[in-house]
């Protein structure tokens, strides 16, 4: 077994523990509630400091707000993914938390807010923390998808289970009296930003395609060796298209590394933020992504995609890309149920056949236009 697939299985042991843990000394019966109809306040938690996650829920708070002007809408969550929030007119409070916080840290922590008369908390996965968390919230109304938990007494696990994600939000927003009429992803690109990296691209404007490699750990992310199979591939493939390679402060070596002596091939230096990311995604001819926050990303801009997953429904089912112009290829199965596959692990002349399907969509719908 390798160490990957053995911490893996850890892991999965500790969070079991984790649990039974809070559910011990923290958990307690509410009384059951279907819904509210009429909400004063509501707390969204997004202390997963996942971008993706972000992304996907970020229709709720405009469509919460037109519903209900009056409304208070309070965002906890941590600082990589404060500044998504802190720019949003229809959140009113945005609190601060720790990705990880310690037991002894969270009353204090939640000490601070005010009082909200529902919350939202739809991790599947519920640690001790997160128990005494919604403990010390005191909300009236605690929207979640957890089993076996006391405090989430409007469990919402039966109509969204594989459905997509943002599904989730929709029907949480029901149980505050809110239909959603609007799900589109929202994402506000700054200016000047975009300005620059569109100095970057120069006379590629439109006439490249970009790739993300990188997912958030190891095994959702193409190894080096893979990242120049890849790149070399689409630039035999393609070679009227440059090819962009994102990258991020934590990759941005290896990337210029890859890149560096390919010909046609390039990358951002100094990458510094996800909206850097963000214009070279809107402006790509085609951009390809692992399974990550730059699909949902792509998705605000309605960017043709080809998105690559590894072989799991369930995830498959609540995380695809849900639009249109959208590929999907999926790396090959486990070998075994411990086995985590790397996402990379996939057929590259299947790859390189879906980016030309796409293209070849995209000149025909917009020669018909």
């Amino acid at each position: 077994m390798a160490i990957s697939d053995y911490l893996h299985g850890v892991r999965r042991s500790r969070d079991k523990f984790n649990f039974a843990l809070g559910r011990s000394l923290f958990d307690r019966n509410l009384p059951p509630l279907e819904r509210l109809e009429s909400c004063d306040s509501v707390l969204i938690v997004r202390s997963d400091g996942k971008i993706g996650d972000s992304l996907v829920a970020s229709f709720i708070y405009p469509e919460l707000k037109k519903a209900n002007p009056n409304m208070t809408i309070g965002v906890l969550c941590t600082a990589n993914t404060a500044a998504m929030y802190e720019s949003n007119p229809a959140i009113d409070h945005v609190h601060h938390y720790p990705k990880r916080a310690k037991l002894w840290q969270v009353k204090k922590l939640i000490s601070r807010l005010p009082y909200y008369q529902a919350v939202i908390f739809l991790p599947e996965t519920v640690k001790a923390r997160d128990f005494l968390m919604l403990g010390c919230l005191k909300a009236q109304l605690n929207i979640g998808i957890a089993q076996g938990v006391g405090l989430i007494n409007c469990n919402i696990r039966e109509q969204v289970l594989g459905k997509p994600s943002q599904q989730y939000f929709i029907e949480a927003a029901k149980r505050l009296g809110v239909t959603v009429e609007d799900a589109n992803y929202r994402y506000t690109l700054p200016a000047e930003t975009e300005q620059a990296v569109l100095g970057f691209l120069a006379e590629m404007r439109g006439q490249y395609i970009a790739l993300n490699p990188f997912g958030n750990a190891g095994k959702r992310s193409f190894t080096e060796e893979r990242l120049i199979q890849v790149a070399a591939g689409l630039r035999e493939a393609f070679p009227e298209f440059s090819l962009v390679i994102l990258a991020s402060p934590s990759n941005q070596a290896l990337v210029s590394r890859v890149a560096e002596p390919l010909a046609g091939v390039h990358c951002l230096a100094q990458t510094q933020s996800i909206d850097q990311n963000a214009a070279l995604i809107k402006h790509s001819k085609l951009f390809i992504s692992v399974d990550t926050a730059t699909v949902h990303l792509a998705r605000c801009f309605a960017s043709p995609m080809v998105a690559i997953y590894r072989p799991d429904p369930a995830n498959f089912a609540m995380w695809q890309p849900n639009y249109q112009p959208t590929e999907v290829v999926f790396s090959r199965e486990p070998s075994n149920s411990q086995e985590e596959v790397n996402i990379g692990e996939f057929d590259l002349a299947e790859l390189l056949q879906k980016c030309r399907q796409l293209l070849a969509r995209l000149t025909t719908e917009s020669a018909q236009a």
